[in-house]
């Protein structure tokens, strides 16, 4: 596999060390499983709520803003919880205090954004995308909840996890990053077109 994209990558007219590294960042990124795995995973659940999409398609242009932040709260808690473990003597308490640290720590951040996120794209999806007021702030509502929502949880995600893993030895450090970018992603996903289902679709009919 690696001889034939270097083949393809014309070999003969760049220096063979560029056209590694460049094959290598196309196993890690296109043709990792584990990535693979995970983005088919993510848009299954999205394929579930299609009907959502259908009716309110707009709903979709926010998707990354609440996949990405409960991505980086995850990323962050994990950063923090893997330096915390560092100490040996760490007791069952510091540790249940820690957790819950991180979850107030996630929703204090996801209330920002979500108040950030009710105001700002509530007047842009009004002016831009010439929805009614009330319409615009439901829309602009489910995304600032979805938001709160999904940073605590992936904060939960992003303790619990490496102390799952460094309760059992195995390097949390290694083992955690990929389950933890996993979860987060399908709770981020299912957190948001399952609020925006319920609430714009289903009780006020945007």
């Amino acid at each position: 596999m690696r001889k034939d994209l270097l083949q393809l990558g014309s070999a003969k007219f760049a220096p063979v060390a560029l056209l590694d590294d460049a094959v290598e960042v196309v196993f890690h990124q296109y043709l990792n499983p584990a990535e693979q795995g995970e983005e088919l995973g993510k848009h299954e659940v999205v394929g579930i709520f299609e009907s959502v999409v259908a009716v309110l398609p707009i709903v979709i242009c926010f998707q990354s803003l609440v996949l990405d932040m409960a991505g980086n709260v995850g990323t962050q808690s994990l950063a923090v919880t893997i330096r915390v473990l560092m100490d040996e003597t760490l007791s069952a308490k510091k540790k249940l205090s820690l957790l819950f640290k991180e979850m107030k720590i996630g929703f204090i951040n996801g209330a920002s954004l979500g108040i950030m996120a009710l105001v700002f794209l509530g007047v842009y999806i009004h002016i831009f995308k010439k929805y009614a007021w009330m319409s615009a702030f439901l829309i602009s509502g489910c995304v600032g909840l979805s938001l709160i929502v999904a940073m605590v949880v992936s904060s939960l995600v992003g303790t619990i996890i490496p102390m799952f893993f460094h309760k059992i030895h195995i390097d949390p450090a290694v083992a955690s990053g990929p389950l933890i970018t996993t979860v987060n992603d399908l709770v981020a996903v299912v957190t948001y077109y399952g609020l925006a289902m319920i609430f714009l679709v289903e009780i006020f009919h945007v």
